[in-house]
């Protein structure tokens, strides 16, 4: 996907071995309402722009104890997470997923987070706190540049 969604903003930092990374962008209006099934949707849609940004090489499988990314939906799981925990405040919903382990994990740890803040106008965030990657020095051309290409998509509207 080559186009950047508006106010695209993206930074990744490092340490103690672990990433941070965050990318945003605006909204001219709200894509869910902050209602606990919003925050939710927020979750689910940021799923579908996985599959879709891998062309269904990832599939995300969901249950009431765990998220799993992986490969043609085989395991061993990519990634595993715990269930989503929402939140709704009057003008910001988010939807936080714990990371638990997964091979592309060096070990559990660290959130995936997905906001919206405001009620007129929106800005979107992708968020990962935390998380520590088995690839080590090859997380940042491989693993995060497969990561940043779903935020765009995602942030971008195109699941929405």
């Amino acid at each position: 996907m080559s186009r950047l969604p508006e106010g695209w903003q993206s930074r990744e930092s490092r340490r103690n071995g672990a990433v941070d990374s965050e990318q945003r962008a605006l909204s001219p209006q709200p894509v869910v309402t902050p209602t606990v099934e919003g925050a939710h949707r927020l979750g689910h849609e940021y799923w579908r722009a996985v599959t879709r940004s891998t062309l269904g090489f990832v599939r995300v499988r969901e249950s009431g104890e765990a998220v799993q990314l992986r490969v043609l939906g085989l395991r061993p799981a990519l990634l595993a997470l715990e269930p989503a925990h929402v939140a709704v405040a009057h003008d910001r919903v988010a939807c936080s997923f714990r990371i638990v382990g997964g091979i592309l994990a060096r070990r559990g740890g660290g959130t995936l987070t997905l906001t919206q803040v405001g009620l007129e106008t929106a800005e979107l965030r992708v968020a990962v706190n935390g998380f520590h990657p088995r690839l080590g020095l090859l997380y940042a051309p491989l693993e995060g540049r497969l990561h940043a290409s779903v935020s765009r998509r995602y942030l971008a509207g195109g699941a929405w």
